[in-house]
């Protein structure tokens, strides 16, 4: 079978924009949970998250469909994240969580195609890889986001955590993610309801079982599909 030529181009810009949302992805975990007891902690988290949906956006440009609901979903996201920031309600805060969350798991769905599809192991595809792996822990913490802003006590917090602290609750909350995600959990936060104690057991199996299934694919990928030089410009 005849592989069809890559476009250096196209190519080119695919490895810029994982690249770049890996970098702002990277940044935005630390950000938020390093510095985001501090005011400016929590304006660099919201600028980083619109950066990622710009890069998301970048990311998914491939078909015409895909663009025009990664631009609508990235919009729509961008205004709610500082509306939120100018004006905090619960309503707004609520929205902010879903559309972030609807937008993870849209580009997700985008880069865990590209990741698993057959060709060529890229760095560009390690790169996806790493992307699919930080998304994962991002979007999941949004779920228990939303679940801790509609069910009270869904969570176990630690002493200190004033109520109504919604930004310091999403901030536990993505530390809470990923370590479940590695099956890390230091016990620090805990779910309380059977509802988020199922979602934890299902992130900690979603992880291990990705990188395993993730780690097999490629190492296939490389002794079936090599990597076949083409043509710089």
């Amino acid at each position: 079978m005849k592989l069809s030529k890559p476009q250096p181009w196209h190519f080119r810009s695919a490895e810029s924009g994982l690249t770049v949302l890996l970098i702002f992805s990277l940044a935005y975990l630390f950000v938020v949970c390093a510095l985001g007891d501090f005011g400016f902690g929590k304006l660099m988290g919201r600028l980083l998250f619109s950066l990622i949906l710009v890069s998301g956006v970048v990311v998914t440009f491939r078909q015409r469909w895909v663009l025009f609901f990664a631009i609508v979903l990235a919009v729509a996201g961008l205004s709610l994240t500082w509306m939120e920031h100018i004006h905090q309600t619960w309503s707004l805060t609520t929205l902010s969580a879903v559309l972030g969350m609807i937008f993870l798991s849209f580009l997700l769905a985008i880069l865990i195609v590209q990741v698993f599809k057959r060709g060529a192991v890229t760095a560009h595809r390690i790169r996806g890889a790493v992307v699919v792996y930080l998304l994962m822990g991002g979007m999941w913490s949004f779920f228990y986001y939303i679940v801790a802003l509609t069910i009270p006590h869904a969570f176990n917090w630690p002493e200190g955590l004033a109520a109504g602290n919604w930004q310091g609750a999403q901030q536990l909350l993505t530390y809470f993610s990923f370590t479940t995600l590695t099956t890390t959990g230091f016990g620090d936060v805990t779910p309380a309801i059977p509802l988020t104690r199922t979602l934890a057991m299902f992130e900690a199996l979603a992880g291990q079982l990705y990188l395993v299934i993730t780690l097999t694919r490629l190492v296939s990928l490389s002794v079936v599909c090599p990597d076949v030089p083409h043509k710089p410009d």
